[in-house]
């Protein structure tokens, strides 16, 4: 055997060797894991009940709290927020693609067509066909509701229709919306 092929047959094996050795030897608690591996999330998405220029009744967003108390918005259209709360649209406001709807137990992502109903006592909007009721009681300003039914609002982070609700208080009104017996107390609180 000539000296070039013993070459590269022994640098071959020891390669093997190496590998074979390292194989062995490896041991899972060897990994180590440097900082959290969870994703930092700055946006969240969520939604305002002010009306908008384009007709909607609600505002849907991704919402960024500043340190200064504020928010940055980025406005978002329903289908958008829908996708993106369903995990099946790529989201700064759902970096891991969670499906929220079923992670916060709601039944029915068209849910958010009844948002509405929390500010006006009747729909806005002539639509050409019959609408159910807004659950707003207010008798003097039937688009505002009642002092009570903004108490329970504030429960979820809305002292203003202004202000954007996100986050997990969104997704836990959206669920609230969806128990009968929740929507009757909020009827009722007039």
């Amino acid at each position: 055997m000539n000296t070039i092929a013993f070459l590269k047959y022994g640098a071959f094996f020891s390669f093997i060797l190496f590998l074979a050795n390292n194989s062995l030897n490896a041991q899972n608690d060897d990994i180590v894991s440097f900082g959290d591996d969870s994703i930092y999330q700055e946006y969240f998405l969520g939604f305002n009940l002010n009306s908008n220029m384009n007709g909607g009744l609600v505002n849907f967003a991704l919402v960024k709290p500043l340190p200064n108390g504020k928010n940055e918005i980025i406005l978002l259209t329903k289908d958008s927020f829908v996708k993106q709360a369903l995990g099946k649209q790529k989201s700064n406001g759902n970096p891991k693609k969670i499906n929220y709807f079923e992670f916060y137990k709601i039944k029915n992502p068209a849910i958010i067509d009844h948002l509405w109903k929390l500010r006006y006592k009747t729909y806005p909007y002539f639509t050409g066909r019959k609408m159910d009721p807004g659950w707003s009681e207010n008798e003097e300003v039937p688009f505002l509701p009642t002092k009570t039914q903004m108490a329970i609002l504030r429960g979820f982070g809305i002292d203003r229709f202004s202000d954007y609700i996100y986050d997990k208080e969104a997704f836990r009104l959206l669920s609230s919306m969806e128990d009968p017996e929740w929507v009757q107390n909020y009827r009722k609180s007039y």
